[in-house]
């Protein structure tokens, strides 16, 4: 009997130790030395998962967005653009103004959504909202740590465009191609 409860007492202390830890969101504080606090986030949708949208902050590349992660940045007190940099393709509002006060969190939210309408392509909507709080910290309680360090820690390449002279590449022709369907 008494190993019988050694065992259980032991295998129950290996499934909780193993099993997945949830960690909860916490702010950072605002600080004089560094400013005050903006974060932006974007809950886990489907609606334009796949799309990771580049963040600016007053026209200054800042980061890439994924689903189900945030990003933030220490701010002076002042005015600050926030934008999206997306295309023509997609609408919404993609602009925020900020008017940054001293040892302030700010918290802007970023939703998607796809939009069908008859007789026209679908259209992709992006936008960014200011939230207060309250409902930013419940919101993004759901957001992991792990997406956190994606969104943060991935550092952006910036490829320049790669111009062609007109040439065309020898190692592709589609006379050099055979139709799978010919006998």
């Amino acid at each position: 009997m008494q190993q019988y409860v050694i065992l259980t007492s032991v295998i129950f202390i290996f499934l909780t130790a193993c099993a997945p830890k949830r960690v909860v969101f916490e702010p950072m504080q605002p600080s004089a030395e560094k400013g005050s606090l903006v974060y932006v986030y974007r809950s886990l949708v489907m609606a334009n998962a796949m799309t990771s949208p580049i963040v600016l902050l007053n026209g200054e590349l800042v980061s890439k967005l994924e689903s189900n992660s945030y990003l933030h940045r220490y701010v002076m007190p002042g005015r600050h653009v926030l934008s999206l940099d997306l295309g023509e393709r997609y609408t919404g509002n993609k602009k925020i103004d900020l008017n940054v006060k001293p040892n302030t969190a700010y918290f802007v939210r970023m939703t998607s959504e796809l939009r069908f309408e008859m007789n026209k392509p679908y259209t992709r909507i992006f936008n960014l909202e200011l939230v207060n709080s309250t409902v930013a910290l419940s919101e993004m309680a759901d957001i992991s740590a792990d997406g956190k360090s994606k969104s943060s820690s991935k550092e952006i390449e910036v490829v320049a465009d790669v111009k062609t002279d007109g040439t065309e590449d020898a190692g592709f022709s589609i006379e050099n191609t055979r139709n799978p369907f010919a006998k």
